[in-house]
């Protein structure tokens, strides 16, 4: 056996062959790479959104679950039920005065707040007083928006409560008919439906009394 035969290299076409192998092997690499990124970046879209969502839940869950009986008054010194909604109003506000604000002891732990949604975005707003009909509020945190993973469409509010026969039933606006003014009773329940894009509706039921 020669020297030159002992030596002989790879010819044309086992490089090409081999080319052609790593070059399959490297696609379905990449393919499969490609494929857990994309879950891994929608799985962390997904708890973005879910985070978000529950946080806005929670807050709201905390103001309506410690709504105060206590009207508020407005710039003339009418009394204003201590919670209130109407969907006639632009934006509709769910409005109320709660309990359980950080405070000195000088102050009241009461608090005026309210939510609303204004061009895709819901927001928590809040008053530094209760009295006087100050309509520009105070603070307003976004917390759903268009712009967010959690992309609200829209939200209804729903209040649950019993009526004289003892039943229940439920209306899309607060107070009752005929209870506008003083202290009016509160509902039993206030439900939130929140629409939103990719999860679709999401509802919550927050006892109050």
């Amino acid at each position: 056996m020669t020297s030159r035969d002992t030596q002989r290299g790879f010819t044309l076409l086992e490089l090409v062959v081999t080319l052609g192998i790593f070059a399959l092997v490297s696609v379905m690499a990449y393919g499969g790479l490609r494929t857990v990124l994309d879950a891994q970046a929608m799985t962390a879209a997904s708890a973005e959104r879910l985070a978000q969502v529950q946080l806005a839940f929670t807050l709201l869950g905390r103001d309506l679950e410690q709504i105060a009986q206590r009207p508020a008054r407005d710039g003339y010194g009418d009394f204003l039920p201590p919670l209130r909604f109407s969907g006639l109003r632009e934006p509709p506000r769910l409005e109320l005065i709660r309990a359980g604000a950080r405070s000195g002891t000088a102050r009241s732990s009461l608090q005026r707040v309210a939510w609303e949604m204004e061009q895709g975005t819901l927001y928590r707003l809040y008053w530094s007083a209760l009295d006087g009909g100050q309509e520009a509020p105070t603070g307003r945190m976004p917390l759903l928006s268009r712009e967010d993973a959690a992309a609200l469409q829209d939200w209804e509010v729903r209040f649950h409560y019993r009526e004289g026969t003892g039943g229940t039933a439920a209306l899309d606006y607060w107070p009752p008919a005929g209870q506008e003014e003083g202290l009016t009773p509160l509902p039993l329940a206030v439900e939130v439906i929140l629409d939103l894009d990719g999860m679709g509706r999401i509802s919550r039921l927050y006892a109050v009394l």
